[in-house]
């Protein structure tokens, strides 16, 4: 199993996001093998930024390009206006 056991209690997060069927079906049955392996009942919504996390950290190109990218102080394209920070003109 990819994912390793929740070392802290799942604190309640609100989740926005559309799931197809199948994407869905197979979270379920990750909550279920989670369940398995560890002992633990958990919610499989709450499992997804685990999962999430886990993915990222186990990216190496992004690893690699993250550490590069804060070393040369890069900022992802659009950040600004995500954040606000852009001033509107006029």
């Amino acid at each position: 199993m990819k994912l390793t056991r929740i070392a802290k209690p799942l604190r309640s997060v609100q989740v926005r996001v559309t799931l197809a069927g199948d994407l869905n079906a197979a979270l379920e049955s990750y909550a279920y093998y989670y369940e398995n392996v560890h002992g633990d009942a958990v919610d499989a919504k709450a499992l997804i930024p685990e999962i999430l996390n886990a993915f990222l950290q186990a990216d190496r190109e992004f690893q690699t390009w993250s550490r590069s990218s804060a070393n040369s102080h890069h900022r992802c394209p659009g950040s600004s206006s995500i954040n606000g920070d852009a001033k509107s003109q006029g």
